[in-house]
């Protein structure tokens, strides 16, 4: 990384004992200086209105409240990492706001390339934040989500997703107006995401959204969607498949 001027980081953990260890790990890290940690959102707020960091480390659970609120209420474009606990609720919020995060307990290799990440990354769009932190309250996917690629971030009504198709590590997401868009996640990233209730799996390389399922036809083994698309159903997975159509 060659950077002229250090970026400056706040960690915001409520552990002491954790935020001493960012400390102690961030520093080993070319180009990067703290410059003030905390543990609760009133604190953090203050903080990082008065210095101004390029580069949060916030915990996602505080004692008065979430490392959303503190988002929600400064007006500093630094850009985030978050930290979790093996939280269920959390981990799918940051999926729909495609939101970095780490989980605890901490590994130095993977902080040193989530930081590296990040620092290329532009600041969280506002649209990220109120997604996941809304995510996150309701314990649910929320109507919209972010789908993120090297160069965007793009904020798509899920109920518009026709369906999404992954090869070699990218999803490319085709929705209903017949628009796509690819981007950096698995598709088995988006499986866990999206709810079975609304998304089927017929393929290893297929997702598909079942409000645009058209027909089955049960011996070819073919989803026809709306606009005519096909989507294969693996000899795999046939079963499921055949089940669900069953029950309709």
């Amino acid at each position: 990384m060659n950077l002229t001027t250090p970026l400056k980081v706040i960690i915001v953990e409520d552990l002491a004992l954790l935020r001493q260890r960012l400390e102690r790990l961030l520093q080993k890290q070319p180009g990067l200086v703290v410059t003030g940690s905390c543990g609760t959102v009133d604190e953090a707020i203050a903080l990082i209105n008065n210095r101004k960091p390029d580069l949060l480390l916030l915990d996602i659970e505080l004692p008065d409240g979430t490392g959303f609120d503190i988002l929600e209420q400064i007006s500093v474009p630094a850009k985030v990492i978050f930290l979790t606990a093996h939280n269920d609720y959390a981990k799918q919020a940051f999926r729909c706001g495609a939101i970095d995060y780490l989980l605890k307990p901490l590994n130095e290799e993977e902080l040193g390339e989530a930081v590296q990440k990040v620092i290329n990354a532009q600041p969280l769009l506002r649209e990220q934040i109120d997604i996941a932190g809304n995510s996150f309250r309701e314990k649910k996917v929320p109507e919209n989500i972010v789908l993120r690629s090297r160069d965007f971030a793009q904020v798509v009504a899920v109920k518009e997703i026709a369906y999404l198709q992954g090869e070699y590590g990218y999803t490319t997401v085709y929705l209903h107006d017949g628009k796509k868009l690819v981007t950096t996640s698995y598709l088995k990233e988006y499986e866990e995401l999206l709810s079975d209730e609304t998304f089927l799996r017929p393929h290893q390389s297929y997702l598909v959204n079942k409000l645009y399922i058209d027909r089955y036809h049960k011996k070819d083994s073919i989803i026809y969607l709306k606009d005519a698309i096909q989507i294969p159903v693996s000899s795999r997975r046939k079963e499921m498949v055949d089940q669900y159509f069953k029950k309709l």
